[in-house]
């Protein structure tokens, strides 16, 4: 399974709500699209996002970085903060679901 990770540092927390709506919206879109495996969105106290977005296969990640790899591009537009990432191979992912337990 491949992975896409953002790491997005707002000025606050409440700038962190403000704009984490768009963040979900904008990539909750492409779950259908482009075939998405997993995404979740995490914040903290301190105003940073945690974006990770998981892929089947290469195919599916260069999909979606050719029809919504522009988000934060779009976001930089709107919302003041600083941005890292990085493309990476999921390693070990855990995740009971409620049916399993």
């Amino acid at each position: 399974m491949l992975s896409k990770t953002y790491h997005l540092k707002f000025p606050s927390l409440d700038a962190a709500q403000i704009a984490v709506p768009f963040v979900i919206e904008a990539l909750g879109n492409a779950i259908p699209t482009c075939n998405l495996s997993g995404l979740n969105v995490l914040i903290s106290k301190e105003g940073d996002v945690s974006i990770n977005v998981f892929f089947p296969a290469i195919g599916e990640l260069k999909n979606f970085e050719k029809k919504h790899g522009g988000f934060l591009d779009t976001m930089k537009k709107t919302f003041l903060f600083k941005s890292t990432g990085f493309d990476g191979v999921c390693i070990f992912n855990f995740d009971r679901s409620e049916e399993a337990a």
